[in-house]
């Protein structure tokens, strides 16, 4: 090629120029787009939060009777803006031809979508107060729509997959929201109801101004409602259920606890309840057990409206998620975090202020036992794992928030904040607690912010507790050992490379079956601790004596010897919780034989009394039975399992022991007998004392199909015409065809759950993967393993919080073949890209196979042997 030019050495410079500015202006170019990426990063976040202020936003959705046709709406966002970058953008990940047009200040301004966000340049923004108008159609992934109804759900940071947004907690906003909605539907929001006009074949709901809300917070629910008042509160209950008799069962009771929870909030925190109104909706597949919205909670329609035979345990499951739900509306909505690595601050003092206002509901309750077995087993779950993760972790991008959720914020932080809580004193810890309420009211703050009020009414250094409890992962290890000639026992408390110290307290005892002693451990400084006993001159242990500390108790065989002799004759239940937690420690490291325990297990229900404790020892009979022995023993054990389980269940006069023993008959009963038996209870030719309920009826007739029992198929079908309910009956024509005898049936349902449509009930999901996965189908279930894998950051994407994390557990539950753990183990290696957080996530629901796969194979070698 010729360049035309003066010389050649000048053409050479003039190409060099043009060539250097021509990458400059690409690199520029490049840098300019790096700016405007998918999901709300942190830079971002924090540049809008400088930028942003008295933000207003008023909405109007245009809902019609059908869920296939599109949902018209306008937007309006009014804010102060401080003009100092080049664009704004606003979020919006739905597709961008669903925005029609936008108005800036009363001026059109072009349409300009770029990796989910409508950028408005700077030169139509004004320094001071703004007003953006758009008019747009709805974005449906949040919007949950069925034939009937449809609700909202918004968390982490999912509204703008609905509506123009700046979706991050820290840009708190007043909504006023309109509705046009069939007329015979109800609608609900976190504002009070002011107005409703009616025009053809629409009503249009006015609702009024919300306090500074977050955008994960604002939610509304449309569509065929029954609603009913509390005299008392004028608190609205909005739901779907047909069972007059059962709504009419619950609903005092549901008032109750609410009103009772308020009340405990405002005394506790000195703060009157802060919003306008107090409702709450329920949901038939609602994804989670609830959802803090701001004067209008959604809860899950069965966690609240409880059958005739519950158990006690599932009364107070319902009265703790009543008041975690209630205390959000001060812990998380009244004062927010900045960001979502501080999600956990929210959801620690929900869950641990409902563990203090339980008590006075529940009198006949040991809420020490309760606090332990409600938050130990399931924080230890994650944190035995190879996907363990401090309490805070970090986050980049609010599109990843969803991961942060989990037991180790929902389970290991209460364990932490109660540990802080004894190192304060109740009193100390409790005022600065309500200065930091004080101070952050209707605002964001972070976990900094909260530990500089509570250092204010502390000696403690609350330096050294943060970096173990909040910042490190994992827990520690506790080891012991009996000094010759001494009398003495030394507890070391095994950190790791980093030399974390893990301040806690907890107890040991001591004795030789005549003498028994319980000290008390502190640990402070991680040196080793050296308890004095005397008169003993043979020391038997019980490591982490009623469970109180958090960590992993090693112990010799002796003593392990000495807590299985102990575990059903110790009159504490907490000491007897205690072992319980210590010996499931001991299975899964290999220390303990899986059937040895079953055994023991199953002597244990025979003579255990407490709800609590008896719930733990069915929950691990279910375990060890389906994952941890092998299926020769488990054909070998099921019929005396079996026989003692229904044995149980005729003579328990407790109806929430009785009620235990039930849901795990249903679990294991494997025998021809015990199939039999599960018939028999679906025709109701035997019932045991119990008031079966319509989903105890579904949940035989689908133990009954998983189990290829004679005729299920009938009775599937038999069961289904007997649901009157419409969400019920399409709950179950949904799961059935993972329950088929047809392989093919079963395989064209799982490459059906491959398409995002067919996963909008998630729970209905989770419980047809659950049969596809189960041990019955071990030998066609491993096919599907893999593709479900395949399947999870896409998950992660469209899917909400808890679902990736459901999904993964659905699939690995029960598993316990090479094959499988091969396949967890291929992926991960194939994927070495997947980010930290889903490979977390996938860690922690394939421990049990992992550990399942060598316990099982140790099993089977010793067997040959």
């Amino acid at each position: 090629m010729q360049v035309t030019g003066r010389s050649g050495f000048g053409n050479q410079v003039q190409w060099g120029i043009f060539f250097t500015l021509c990458c400059t202006l690409y690199l520029f170019s490049c840098l300019e787009k790096k700016k405007i990426i998918s999901g709300v990063s942190l830079e971002l976040a924090i540049e809008r939060r400088s930028a942003i202020s008295h933000l207003k936003y008023d909405l109007l959705f245009d809902i019609p009777a059908s869920s296939s046709e599109s949902i018209q709406a306008k937007v309006e966002l009014k804010f102060d803006f401080s003009n100092t970058s080049e664009a704004l953008l606003l979020d919006y990940s739905a597709p961008a031809e669903n925005i029609k047009k936008i108005r800036v200040n009363d001026q059109p301004v072009p349409i300009v979508y770029e990796n989910e966000h409508l950028v408005l340049k700077n030169k139509s923004l004004l320094d001071g107060p703004n007003l953006v108008e758009i008019e747009f159609i709805a974005g449906d992934a949040a919007l949950n729509r069925n034939a009937d109804y449809l609700y909202t759900l918004f968390v982490p940071s999912r509204a703008s997959t609905c509506f123009p947004s700046f979706d991050q907690p820290d840009l708190k906003a007043i909504y006023q929201l309109e509705l046009n909605i069939p007329k015979d539907w109800l609608a609900v929001s976190n504002g009070k109801k002011i107005g409703v006009d009616s025009s053809g074949n629409k009503n249009r709901y006015h609702f009024s101004p919300t306090k500074p809300t977050s955008t994960y917070q604002f939610a509304f629910a449309a569509g065929r409602f029954q609603q009913a008042s509390d005299p008392t509160s004028g608190m609205t209950l909005y739901y779907r259920e047909t069972d007059t008799a059962k709504v009419a069962r619950n609903l005092s009771r549901i008032f109750e606890l609410h009103r009772e929870s308020l009340l405990w909030l405002k005394n506790y925190t000195g703060i009157d309840y802060p919003y306008e109104k107090f409702d709450f909706t329920l949901l038939p597949a609602f994804q989670f057990g609830g959802m803090e919205h701001p004067g209008n909670i959604f809860y899950r329609e069965s966690s609240l409206f409880l059958d005739p035979s519950a158990s006690v345990i599932e009364e107070m499951s319902r009265a703790s998620l009543i008041a975690h739900e209630t205390a959000h509306m001060w812990f998380g909505n009244l004062v927010t975090m900045k960001w979502f690595n501080d999600v956990w601050l929210k959801e620690v003092f929900a869950n641990f202020m409902a563990a203090k206002m339980v008590d006075p509901a529940f009198p006949q309750i040991n809420h020490e036992l309760r606090f332990l077995m409600a938050h130990y087993p399931s924080a230890y779950d994650i944190d035995r794992s190879e996907g363990s993760h401090p309490i805070q972790q970090p986050l980049d991008n609010l599109q990843n928030a969803g991961s942060a959720y989990g037991a180790i914020i929902y389970q290991k932080a209460p364990i932490m904040m109660r540990n802080l809580e004894s190192l304060m004193g109740q009193e100390n810890f409790q005022q600065g607690l309500r200065d930091y309420l004080a101070a952050y009211s209707y605002e964001n703050a972070t976990w900094d912010d909260l530990v500089d009020a509570l250092k204010k009414h502390t000696e403690q250094d609350l330096e050294v507790w943060d970096k173990a409890w909040i910042k490190t992962k994992g827990m520690p290890e506790i080891i012991y050992a009996g000094m010759a000639n001494e009398n003495k026992l030394r507890v070391n408390v095994v950190n790791d490379s980093l030399g974390v110290i893990w301040p806690q307290f907890f107890l040991f005892q001591v004795g030789d079956h005549g003498k028994e002693y319980t000290r008390e451990v502190k640990v402070t400084k991680g040196v080793p601790s050296l308890l004095e006993i005397s008169d003993t001159p043979k020391l038997s242990v019980i490591p982490n004596y009623k469970g109180r500390g958090y960590g992993y108790f090693r112990a010799d065989r002796p003593d392990i010897d000495h807590m299985l002799e102990s575990i059903n004759s110790l009159h504490d239940p907490e000491a007897r919780a205690g072992i319980w937690l210590n010996v499931w420690e001991y299975v899964l490291r290999g220390e303990l034989d899986p059937s040895t325990i079953l055994q023991k297990l199953i002597s244990t229900i025979e003579k255990e009394k407490d709800p609590l404790i008896l719930e733990y020892a069915t929950d691990k009979i279910g375990r060890i039975f389906w994952q941890f022995i092998t299926p020769s023993q488990r054909s070998l054990v099921s019929k005396q399992l079996d026989i003692a389980l229904n044995e149980k269940m005729v003579l328990e006069k407790d109806i929430s022991c009785k009620r235990i023993l039930f849901n795990c008959y249903v679990n294991v009963a494997l025998s021809a007998d015990g199939i039999n038996n599960l018939r028999k209870l679906w025709r109701n030719e035997i019932t045991l004392g119990l008031e079966l309920s319509e989903n105890d009826h579904v949940q035989l007739a689908y133990a009954l199909a998983v189990r290829q029992a004679d005729g299920h198929e009938t009775i599937l079908q038999e069961q289904m015409t007997a649901i009157t309910n419409p969400d019920r009956k399409a709950e179950m024509q949904f799961i059935i065809p993972a329950l088929s005898s047809d392989e093919q049936v079963r395989d064209n349902f799982f490459e059906s759950l491959k398409k995002k449509e067919n996963r909008t009930h998630e729970p209905w999901v989770l419980q047809a993967q659950r049969f596809l996965q189960h041990p019955l189908h071990s030998k066609t279930a491993t096919k599907y393993l893999r593709p479900s894998l395949d399947l999870l950051e896409e998950m992660q994407r469209t899917g909400d919080i808890f679902f990736p994390k459901g999904w993964l557990d659905a699939t690995l539950q029960e598993s316990q073949s090479a094959e499988a753990a091969g396949l967890v183990r291929d992926y991960l290696k194939q994927n070495r890209g997947l980010r930290s957080d889903l490979r977390n996530k996938l860690l922690q629901s394939s421990d049990m196979l992992f550990r399942a796969e060598q316990i099982v194979q140790k099993s089977e070698t010793a067997k040959i042997k």
